[in-house]
């Protein structure tokens, strides 16, 4: 996390592993310029005390000055991987959406009708009565994706709001006849306003899923988002289908794809996707050539970056075909394919993959970065990979 707390900026290093996420340590960079070259300087050390033998990818958000540190450290650290963070990538996307001019205005009129109700004891209390307790305000991982989920909690509400602002209750009000009523009244009963609302909310509702999802307490693994956000485009584009909408749509998917796809359509994700057995095969017996081939490219890209010695790579690439096609020793026992979509693809790279021991070793540092889970220790020695992770 990178922060400014009681006036010092502190930034906190995080590093992920199969048998956990652990705190680092926490540096006080107040005195420092908080360049390209500084951050850089400050993740090399921390992979150099770690070993740059175990560190696979280095994981911050999106800002400028991360995004060219982690170019710096991709050439110092020639088998490393700078990631970009997706929670911040997924709010940066709601900020981009949030921005076009079809959804700026609603966004705006829900602000000024929320904090008008907020700024008045009496008026709250009114709501609260009209919509059985519940608030209207809803607190997101992230700024943006709070006007989202505040957007859905009005809509939501919207029958007991337009009761409250057409109660007794409310036009005895004193005030009833002030300008910021009249404002919030006029909003909440517009058709106009609730209909811009839906649209806000077809947009922006698959992602807070993803986003709910990467920013849960599980983590998901990184092809698993991928699979989430594909499956969030598609629902998207269904709800802008009719012909009025079609320019909307292409604005949105073009966030999306400038957002997404530029940043996280990762080569260690496509290469953990061809590595995952209960993902690659299933594309193989649907003939999904095209998909196949592209995960066996990500693979091959991040092969070459992560293994330096050529007799290594080449009997990886072998084994690889051998996995593809589920021949040889260690594929084509029958327990292999039996649990092929039902294991952990860690647990079955332990299990089944001892007899190819290469493609073992690299499977596993590649399949076990791209998940998450907690922990609570600091011992990198019995480590064989990690990535370190710099929330911002």
């Amino acid at each position: 996390m990178d922060g400014l707390i009681g006036g010092r900026h502190l930034i906190n290093f995080l590093v992920n592993s199969p048998e956990g996420t652990y705190f680092l340590e926490s540096v006080d960079a107040s005195s420092e310029v908080h360049d390209a070259f500084m951050l850089a300087d400050l993740l090399g050390k921390k992979i150099e005390e770690i070993g740059k033998e175990k560190v696979v990818q280095v994981i911050t958000d999106n800002g400028a000055n991360y995004k060219a540190a982690g170019r710096i450290l991709m050439e110092r650290f020639p088998s490393l991987f700078w990631s970009p963070c997706a929670a911040h990538c997924l709010d940066l996307m709601l900020e981009d959406i949030g921005n076009l001019k079809e959804f700026k205005k609603p966004i705006v009129r829900a602000r000024r009708v929320t904090t008008f109700i907020y700024r008045h004891g009496r008026i709250l209390n009114l709501m609260r009565e009209k919509t059985g307790g519940a608030d209207l305000v809803r607190a997101a991982a992230t700024r943006f994706a709070t006007a989202f989920l505040t957007l859905k909690s009005l809509y939501k509400h919207k029958d007991p709001l337009k009761a409250l602002f057409l109660s007794e209750e409310w036009n005895g009000n004193k005030l009833a006849k002030t300008a910021a009523r009249k404002e919030a009244c006029d909003i909440v009963l517009s058709v106009e306003f609730w209909n811009k609302v839906e649209d806000c909310l077809r947009a922006s509702a698959p992602l807070l899923i993803v986003l709910r999802v990467v920013d849960g307490d599980e983590k998901p693994a990184m092809p698993e988002v991928a699979a989430l956000m594909k499956h969030a485009k598609e629902k998207i584009k269904l709800s802008f289908a009719i012909d009025s909408k079609k320019s909307l749509l292409k604005r949105i998917i073009d966030i999306i794809e400038k957002r997404w796809m530029k940043q996280m359509d990762h080569p260690l994700y496509g290469a953990a996707l061809y590595l995952n057995p209960g993902k690659l095969h299933p594309l193989i017996r649907d003939d999904d050539d095209a998909t196949v081939g592209q995960l066996r490219g990500c693979f091959l890209d991040v092969l070459a970056r992560m293994v330096d010695d050529e007799e290594t790579r080449a009997k990886i690439d072998a084994q690889s075909l051998d996995y593809e096609a589920l021949r040889g020793e260690a594929f084509s026992n029958k327990m292999a394919k039996n649990n092929l979509e039902t294991m952990n693809p860690l647990d079955w790279w332990r299990s089944y993959g001892g007899r190819a021991i290469e493609i073992q070793r690299f499977a596993r540092r590649i399949v076990g970065l791209c998940a998450s889970s907690s922990g609570c220790e600091r011992n990198w020695s019995r480590f064989e990979f990690v990535s370190i992770v710099v929330f911002v």
